[in-house]
């Protein structure tokens, strides 16, 4: 927060560790703005931001399953539905809930996935959609944001980069 100033600061913290509660209130304490949230389905993440609710809560997903489960569950439960939504591929580096096999297959492509993502997105209010995983350059920038993505998500891209902390063995 000191380094960011005013400016917005996120986290990613994994559903799946262990103290996954304290982690995500312990943010919220500490200022932090966005909470992004994979390797499992959040469905009780934001009964540990209730005291917290400007804090913009973004689950990672695989499928439209996924999110209408998350945002039933958020509705039902909070009367909220996630700020965001980042839709993972199977290119991506997370946990995105495909099998190493399955992610393979035509069906599960990230372009495959954007639209049932998307329109499952607009039944709760249209929620924005990032995707994520196998994002390279302009024209795939493009090519999801044609899709109805509101923005993108890109990683392994910047391995090679300077700025990278990844030895130069790698």
């Amino acid at each position: 927060r000191e380094i960011c100033g005013d400016k917005p600061l996120a986290v990613n913290i994994l559903y799946a560790i262990t103290d996954y509660e304290r982690v995500v209130k312990d943010a919220c304490e500490a200022g932090i703005d966005i909470i992004i949230t994979g390797a499992g389905l959040p469905t009780n993440m934001p009964e540990f931001t209730q005291d917290y609710p400007d804090v913009a809560l973004v689950p990672i997903v695989s499928s439209a399953k996924a999110l209408k489960i998350i945002s039933k569950r958020w509705k039902g439960r909070y009367g909220r539905v996630p700020d965001a939504v980042i839709l993972e591929g199977p290119k991506s580096g997370g946990h995105q809930g495909f099998s190493y096999e399955d992610c393979k297959l035509p069906e599960n492509q990230l372009e495959m996935l954007v639209a049932p993502v998307v329109e499952e997105a607009a039944k709760w209010g249209d929620i924005p959609v990032i995707a994520a995983g196998g994002i390279w350059d302009k024209k795939d920038i493009q090519k999801f944001l044609d899709m109805g993505c509101a923005g993108v998500q890109m990683a392994t891209r910047f391995i090679g980069t300077y700025e990278c902390d990844a030895h130069d063995n790698l």
